[in-house]
């Protein structure tokens, strides 16, 4: 046989497992029936950028994504980038999503489908404490604070620590205050305290500081209020049926409050159908 001479073996592999079916396939199945073969012609690979990844000091990557909303697809995706972030750099990959968003976080950390699991850490920024940030003295931080946890009672102490700052970081952390207030609805009222304190930005001098601040701006009071809507919808579900299931079995355990709780409106809905027939309440949510 000639050296240069290459042979298909995937285009003869896939017309043996299609057409001809070979008993291992039966063992790989676990003995269930084969509806029907699908379309392996998947989509062209899509450019992928992560938010931010380190190389950190022992070898690993920590990968750092920002979401701001609830992406119900969120631990696919996580699972995309741990396989090419492994793939490329060949190391350990920690992932975690920093939801910095205002409905409710109700994505899940875990996805199993089969013998694949996909992990990660979730945090919602909201579960630090705005003091704890405030009195790191960094700069960062000073500018994260405006997303923490009870930060809009303490508008006015963040505006005076970032005012306090000087040069080209004065004005860069004001500024970050400012398009990341967008994210709670807050910018009128970040304006109106820099208003107050004397705090002057001038932003016109940079076109595109500019440019990006009002559309930061107008999206974050955008999706505050596509999130604030389906935050009271979800709540409204949750209730619902709580009350119906309180109804029925008399009362409602700890765990189902909880489950109710971290539900998306899609779960809602669907222990609300298994609800009209199950017999008990663990009927209704399954397994634990």
């Amino acid at each position: 046989m000639a050296k240069d001479l290459r042979l298909d073996f995937d285009g003869a592999l896939k017309e043996l497992w299609e057409r001809d079916r070979p008993s291992l396939l039966h063992s790989l199945t676990g003995g269930v029936a084969i509806q029907k073969t699908l379309n392996v012609e998947l989509p062209s690979v899509q450019v992928r950028r992560a938010d931010i990844v380190y190389l950190l000091a022992d070898g690993t990557i920590l990968h750092v994504e920002f979401q701001s909303s609830n992406d119900r697809d969120i631990a696919y995706r996580q699972g995309i980038y741990c396989l090419l972030l492994g793939q490329r750099h060949r190391c350990v990959v920690r992932q975690v999503v920093l939801y910095v968003g205002r409905a409710r976080m109700t994505m899940p950390d875990l996805l199993e489908i089969g013998g694949t699991t996909v992990r990660f850490g979730l945090l919602d920024i909201r579960s630090i404490p705005v003091d704890t940030l405030i009195k790191t003295g960094r700069p960062a931080d000073l500018a994260l604070s405006i997303l923490a946890g009870g930060a809009h009672r303490m508008l006015p102490r963040i505006v005076a620590e970032a005012a306090r700052l000087e040069g080209a970081e004065r004005e860069r952390v004001l500024v970050q205050l400012l398009v990341l207030s967008g994210l709670r609805g807050l910018p009128g009222k970040v304006e109106w305290e820099m208003k107050r304190m004397g705090v002057v930005i001038d932003a016109t001098k940079n076109p595109v500081l500019m440019r990006y601040l009002r559309e930061a701006t107008e999206r974050g009071k955008a999706e505050g209020r596509e999130e604030g809507r389906e935050e009271g919808r979800e709540e409204g579900k949750a209730e619902m049926l709580e009350g119906q299931l309180q109804e029925r079995f008399g009362s409602v355990p700890k765990w189902a409050r909880v489950r109710i709780r971290r539900a998306t409106a899609t779960q809602l809905d669907l222990w609300s159908r298994k609800l009209l027939t199950a017999p008990n309440i663990d009927q209704v949510f399954g397994r634990r």
